[in-house]
């Protein structure tokens, strides 16, 4: 069986659900500028980036470990209990299990597009870097013959997956974490159902939003989960409450604007209606992400 070299950040299970009577969903993206280009394609031909989560100069397994052996099974976990979620629907409580899938998915999602892994990265490097200088007098001492004089070269020649590693670790934990996850699983959950879809919901490559915490007051987040479902988490039944007090019309609106300002290369919708709007508002005002926000914390 082949290795998994196009490493999806947005999963093709979540993105199905936005298929058309073609079996393809609408793409807008900018492939040649500023000019908006709505495109038709399948989920697994989009969010995903060549080898993104691969360990660099581990052994084949070690490579593939976070895409494979986490992420994978991460999200075929989360599609359970979406299904779960829809079952249940409205005001939604679940079991222990499916409820925590669902927040680690929450939080991987938050956690996993290109610029997060990125930031992370360099986070990690940064953290090699403070660690060599005080190593070079140890590494000169020990030095064998013909390895180079800098201890960076060195473990840049010989240990080059060990940052890798690291950073997924780091990421692994992040997207687990048992207390921020806790506390998704402790708010409140809806699910928002128009069925007259006469504003169909659109999503992104940052398909999460969510105020700047969620322990201030109103906090909440929001997942659109189909055209016709968006999904809302807030801590107090009072924030709920507001929300289901405007109309799915000026919901759906609002939560689509968001889905638009704050992409950052794709938005993603059923059909190419929505161009004229993608084109006014995309990529706009988009708000740094939870792991750029917690770099600089």
């Amino acid at each position: 069986m082949s290795e998994p070299i196009n490493h999806h950040y947005v999963p093709v299970f979540y993105l199905s659900r936005w298929l058309g009577d073609d079996g393809q969903l609408c793409r807008y993206s900018r492939p040649y500028g500023e000019e908006i280009k709505a495109k038709r394609l399948v989920p697994e031909g989009t969010a995903f980036e060549p080898r993104l989560y691969e360990i660099k100069g581990g052994s084949t397994d070690e490579s593939q470990a976070m895409e494979k052996d986490f992420l994978s099974k991460l999200d075929g976990q989360a599609a359970e209990a979406l299904k779960a979620i829809e079952e249940v629907g409205g005001s939604v409580k679940l079991s222990g299990r499916t409820k925590r899938n669902w927040s680690r998915f929450i939080m991987a999602q938050m956690l996993r597009a290109p610029e997060d892994i990125k930031v992370l990265k360099e986070i990690t490097q940064e953290a090699w870097s403070t660690k060599i200088p005080a190593l070079q007098c140890k590494y000169e001492n020990i030095k064998a013959e013909g390895n180079p004089d800098d201890i960076g070269d060195f473990i840049q020649q010989n240990d080059l997956h060990n940052s890798d590693e690291f950073a997924f670790q780091i990421a692994q934990k992040l997207m687990q974490h048992d207390w921020i996850c806790q506390l998704l699983d402790q708010m409140y959950w809806i699910v928002i159902d128009d069925k007259e879809g006469e504003v169909p919901l659109m999503t992104s490559d940052r398909p999460i939003w969510m105020t700047a915490t969620l322990t201030e007051p109103d906090a909440f987040l929001s997942i659109p989960i189909g055209p016709q479902k968006l999904f809302i988490s807030a801590p107090n039944a009072s924030t709920i409450d507001r929300l289901l007090a405007r109309s799915r019309r000026q919901l759906f609106k609002a939560r689509n604007k968001l889905a638009v300002q704050h992409a950052v290369k794709f938005v993603y919708g059923i059909d190419d209606r929505m161009l004229s709007f993608v084109q006014k508002h995309m990529s706009t005002r988009r708000h740094s992400s939870l792991l750029e926000r917690m770099a600089n914390f």
